[in-house]
């Protein structure tokens, strides 16, 4: 059996982007951020998002069977932080587009909203599967990305080489 820290430190050297899944159960708001993501198929249209069995926003894909998935951009690690940590209202003060009857967050980078195709055991966490009904991103946009428990971005490779350059030209 592989050993629990060796694992976390492990997985933690694999850069994730950050999102914040949302539900709706009996009236109630439920979220939590998830880097646990990932798309499994285009015919028909799914995503996969893995949630720990104890949390509230369990219960409520379990029970409200649909749900959306923000993904976080650049400068959002608040966002990502508050839906991380239990509070009453995750949601006072995050800007939601209204337009959606589940909460999807206003300034997200792109979301996704998703009936649930399918809920399988993943040990302490369930896997469940979405089917995507609607999407949308915003261009340009870059995620926010979480690599060895720390947040950070995506740098366009032609900045560093710029850097490099104007770094190597000074030691001439």
């Amino acid at each position: 059996m592989t050993d629990t820290d060796a694992y976390r430190l492990a997985i933690a050297h694999f850069a994730t982007g950050v999102t914040v899944v949302t539900a709706e159960i009996q009236g109630a708001w439920a979220g939590m951020t998830a880097s646990a993501v990932a798309s499994v198929s285009l015919d028909p249209t799914l995503l996969l998002v893995c949630i720990s069995n104890r949390l509230p926003t369990h219960r409520a894909l379990e029970q409200g069977r649909r749900f959306a998935v923000n993904v976080l951009g650049e400068g959002q690690e608040a966002i990502a932080r508050r839906f991380a940590t239990p509070a009453e209202d995750k949601f006072e003060g995050v800007r939601l587009d209204p337009a959606h009857h589940l909460p999807v967050l206003a300034d997200a980078v792109a979301w996704f909203i998703c009936d649930l195709h399918g809920q399988f055991p993943g040990g302490d966490h369930s896997i469940f599967i979405g089917e995507v009904k609607e999407c949308n991103a915003k261009a340009g946009a870059k995620p926010l990305v979480y690599f060895r428990s720390e947040f950070g971005k995506i740098e366009d490779p032609d900045a560093y080489m710029a850097r490099d350059l104007a770094a190597w030209d000074m030691t001439l």
